[in-house]
This record gives C-alpha cells, structure tokens and sequence, in this order.
C-alpha cells in the first residue's frame, strides 16, 4: 500500500473551535487532565492528533520529534503559569482567578497556533496505522487513557 500526500486545511480558528467542542465532553476533560497531570502529556499536542485523526490524516515517524520540539518555546512558560495560578487559587478573588484562567486560555491558543504553523509546514499522508492519538498515549505510558479518545467525533457529539 502506498503512501499518499495529503492537504489539509488546518488554521488555529479551526482547531481551536475543534478543541473547545472536543474538549467540553467531560470523558474527554478527565481523560486530557489526566494524560496532563500523571503522563506529562501536552493536552494541545492531543487535540490537535485527535483533529488529525478525524482527517485521517498523520504525519510520517520522522516528525514526531519536530511536532514535539515546536510546543518548547510556550510550554515552559505555560507550565509555569499553570503552578503559579494554582498556589494563587486560594489567595485571590474569584475574579482575579478567571482572569488568570482567561490569560492561561490565550497562553493555550499560543501553543496551538505554534502547533498549526508546525503541521501546515510538514508532508502529511492518508493515516493507514493506528490513530496517532493512540500512538501519543502509548508513548506517555497512558494507553489506558486512549478509550476516552477513541470515537470519532460526531459520536461524541451526540452523548
């Protein structure tokens, strides 16, 4: 079976409208929170694998390395934006605290917009192996996570 390259129409509106719909199922929610807080896993890296999953569509092995290194420049800063909000959680109102969620949100987008110029910028093919969620999963030592991720997402939509 050969290989076929593949366009895909992939802007950050796109994948972020995808990802707060996706990512509003609560099976979903716990499954990335958990990939996030006990994997190490990149919730921005998932979503945008599950779009590609739902394209059928993926990347070839030697690009994982590259998909991965575009997330570097916005996830340290994520991250430790992350930790500071949560030590302030039980020290400011509850105003202030959405508005560090909102700035966490715009610091997620960023991530997404880094991860949407990655993939526009490589060769992409008709998937044919397994979904690259599934593969993402397996390499953080979550596979068990993956049945949250699995149907497709009109499937979802409809629950």
């Amino acid at each position: 079976m050969s290989l076929k390259h593949v366009e895909i129409s992939l802007t950050l509106e796109r994948l972020w409208q995808f990802s707060l719909q996706y990512y509003s199922v609560r099976e979903v929610k716990d499954a990335c929170l958990n990939l996030q807080n006990h994997c190490k896993g990149n919730v921005n890296l998932l979503l945008l694998l599950k779009w590609l999953d739902e394209q059928q569509v993926c990347f070839h092995e030697q690009d994982w390395h590259r998909v991965e290194e575009c997330l570097g420049r916005s996830e340290t800063l994520l991250l430790s934006y992350r930790e500071l909000r949560r030590k302030l959680k039980l020290h400011v109102s509850d105003t202030l605290y959405r508005e560090s969620l909102q700035f966490e949100l715009q610091l997620e987008k960023q991530q997404q917009s880094d991860l949407v110029d990655c993939i526009n910028s490589i060769e992409l093919e008709i998937n044919h192996a397994e979904p690259l969620t599934l593969r993402y999963c397996r390499q953080l030592g979550g596979e068990h996570l993956y049945s949250a991720f699995a149907e497709p997402i009109d499937n979802i939509a409809n629950l």
